[in-house]
């Protein structure tokens, strides 16, 4: 991809060049360990409407190349006005000689247009290579016939206790108020999903505590570290918030089969994901031994919608993150296929101040404190990050700022220095590389 003019375009971070990017979804690895990455996408304009499945894959994580696109929303059909949030996984239960490590398939949120609040969950099948959408989305579960019901979307699946579970975040109206859940369905044929009850309420005490919304969005809920990781993006009506979209936790705990064989998560502690406010509708993927993370990374509040339609694209994902636990804390590690990104070793100055001109493509190391600003030509200087949480890596590119301490949550953050603007790096500096993306695609 053509580096762009804009200094704020994230180029590490983004293939397609224009339009609107929200949610990653669909993210897996088929049988030649080629890694595919759909996410909310509209090409049109960078506005949340139209939405589609953009697509894009890479062998290594770093390199990425973009894909004919996944599910597009179909006149008279479920997906009708958008195709929203799902996860990928290969089906083994699909397979045939075609396919030799399960079917790619995609499980995704269609909205029709008449109440998008309450959506279906459709499946729809990839080719071999998980490149080309050759079955497109069928419904495999209609809305829930619950009381109270204000919303429900964004399936996961997962399997325990030798079968496979679908959930799908929800919010239900009650005399109190508002409460979240998360919906359970059997789904050992990914085609049919039977609703076998609630995994987890949101008055649950552990919950209210670290998860209180009216609606919990995009579940994901994975096993980390000898522990069950359920990740909640907290969803509130806009009458009742700055922002229906507020933030990600986390709940830690146990999942125990009850009588019936039906699994309930049990919470015991939690916390936020990424403590910064740019950062949104994260998925988890198992890959082997270890759990990856990506997140959507949205335009700050200082960013207009007519900037943005200026501009020409709207929205980002962050690196790919690699969880682990430390106690009840969810922490962020880079994975190691990014050192492939460091182009050249910086020289750090004397004072431990690195200015940057845009657009900053950089990897710092820190020891501890670190200190972020964005210098104008009229010497005006904005504070845009400062931290102390001790040795840490930071990675900027263009707008985007993505933290990772060793030892607590990240922090991911918007900024928008303008042509000619320096960003300084000050602080506790160990170490700095310029980043680049090799140019070998593959």
């Amino acid at each position: 991809m053509a580096e762009t003019l804009d200094p704020c375009f994230p180029a590490l971070h983004r293939v397609h060049p224009r339009g609107w990017l929200n949610d990653p979804n669909g993210i897996l690895r088929t049988a030649d360990g080629r890694w595919h990455v759909f996410f909310q996408h509209n090409p049109r304009s960078a506005r949340h409407e139209h939405i589609c499945w953009g697509h894009m894959s890479s062998p290594d994580l770093v390199t990425w190349r973009e894909e004919p696109m996944g599910p597009s929303p179909r006149p008279g059909e479920a997906d009708q006005d958008g195709c929203w949030s799902g996860v990928g996984l290969l089906d083994a239960a699909a397979d045939t000689a075609a396919y030799t490590a399960g079917v790619p398939t995609l499980v995704y949120s269609g909205v029709d247009g008449v109440e998008n609040q309450l959506a279906r969950v459709l499946v729809a099948r990839l080719d071999p290579a998980g490149t080309e959408l050759i079955a497109p989305g069928t419904v495999a579960a209609d809305i829930p016939e619950i009381p109270g019901l204000i919303g429900v979307r964004d399936p996961f699946v997962l399997e325990h206790g030798g079968r496979r579970w679908g959930i799908q975040g929800a919010g239900i109206r009650e005399a109190g108020g508002f409460v979240p859940v998360l919906l359970l369905y059997t789904c050992d044929d990914l085609e049919r999903w039977e609703y076998v009850g609630e995994l987890l309420r949101g008055d649950d005490p552990v919950a209210a505590e670290h998860a209180p919304a009216d609606l919990w969005e995009c579940p994901q809920l994975v096993p980390v570290d000898g522990r069950w990781v359920l990740l909640l993006s907290l969803w509130r009506h806009p009458e009742r918030s700055g922002r229906s979209t507020v933030q990600v936790n986390h709940l830690v705990g146990d999942l125990a089969l009850d009588d019936g064989g039906i699994p309930r998560f049990v919470p015991t502690g939690g916390g936020r994901v990424d403590l910064g406010p740019d950062f949104y509708a994260p998925q988890a993927v198992l890959d082997r031994d270890r759990v990856l993370l990506w997140g959507w990374s949205w335009e700050g509040l200082e960013r207009s919608q007519e900037q943005t339609d200026v501009q020409g694209w709207a929205g980002a994902l962050t690196f790919p993150r690699e969880l682990r636990l430390d106690g009840g804390t969810l922490l962020s590690r880079v994975p190691a296929e990014l050192t492939a990104l460091r182009k050249e070793l910086l020289e750090l100055p004397a004072g431990n101040v690195l200015d940057l001109r845009t657009p900053a493509r950089v990897e710092v190391r820190t020891r501890g404190r670190v200190q972020v600003e964005i210098h104008a030509a009229d010497g005006t200087a904005t504070e845009v990050l400062a931290a102390d949480d001790g040795p840490a890596t930071v990675f900027l590119d263009g707008s985007l700022l993505e933290l990772l301490p060793d030892g607590a949550p990240p922090c991911t953050v918007r900024l928008y220095p303008g042509a000619g603007d320096l960003v300084r790096v000050r602080g506790d500096l160990e170490g700095a590389w310029a980043l680049e993306r090799p140019d070998v695609r593959s």
